[in-house]
């Protein structure tokens, strides 16, 4: 979970890569535990980096938040 917060804090790219780096972490992290633990997290920082983001609107996030 520090590795998605650490993204979500990085200056040097932009919101919308860090959005997608977001997402992608947290599907690893959810695979490597076989668990859906980190939606609500990312949910949380997609809406701030990436308002339009199309996981904002995904039935899957939205049922963690």
């Amino acid at each position: 979970m520090k590795s998605i917060i650490d993204v979500f804090r990085m200056e040097e790219v932009s919101k919308e890569t860090r959005a997608k780096v977001i997402i992608k972490l947290g599907r690893a992290i959810n695979d490597q535990y076989a668990m859906n633990i980190t939606e609500g997290l990312v949910f949380e920082l997609v809406s701030i980096l990436d308002p339009d983001n199309d996981i904002l609107t995904d039935n899957h996030y939205l049922r963690h938040k």
